[in-house]
């Protein structure tokens, strides 16, 4: 049997044929089709980016659930990413590795998808990676990305304090919203 991974350009067409509201993204030359958004998931990714964006604003374009290009093959869309700063806020293309200083995935129901993503993203040398667990309220902080994997992997539970290692001060204090 043979199998076709697609390209980059050849999604982005397909993408835009999508029924409206239909979410995709390609990942390693296949094409998913992403879950829908549940109420936790949403309140964890505006509890995030309002916070990013309060404490890291002024250094990095806080990027909520938009494309970026890891290769000629994948062009996820992640919860969140902070982005090195760009007058032009990316006008001319999506962000590739180099751009990208962290990139945040929550996960209730999609956490095996969210994880394939964190390889993707270490195989591109994006160098932080955040994964909420929606379900424990856990926060994975993985970096050091190295041969296709990250070295360091941290639980930040709630109340403990984290900073993105390429912003530094100051921390956020991990307190996801819980129902």
């Amino acid at each position: 049997m043979l199998r076709y991974r697609i390209r980059v350009e050849e999604f982005l067409a397909l993408a835009e044929r999508a029924p409206e509201g239909v979410r995709l993204e390609l990942l390693d030359g296949e094409v998913y089709e992403m879950a829908p958004i549940g109420s936790g998931h949403a309140s964890l990714v505006t509890y995030l980016s309002k916070t990013l964006e309060r404490l890291y604003g002024d250094r990095a374009i806080v990027s909520v659930q938009n494309p970026i290009l890891l290769n000629p093959y994948s062009v996820p869309q992640p919860d969140i990413a902070l982005l090195k700063p760009r007058e032009d806020f990316y006008v001319q293309s999506f962000p590739e590795p180099k751009d990208i200083l962290l990139v945040v995935e929550v996960a209730y129901t999609t956490k095996d998808a969210d994880e394939r993503k964190l390889a993707l993203y270490a195989q591109a040398g994006i160098p932080e990676s955040w994964l909420v667990d929606g379900e424990t309220g856990l926060l994975e902080v993985y970096r050091e990305p190295r041969g296709g994997l990250y070295r360091l992997k941290r639980l930040v539970e709630p109340g403990e304090e984290v900073a993105p290692e390429g912003l530094g001060a100051p921390s956020l204090v991990w307190r996801p919203p819980r129902p």
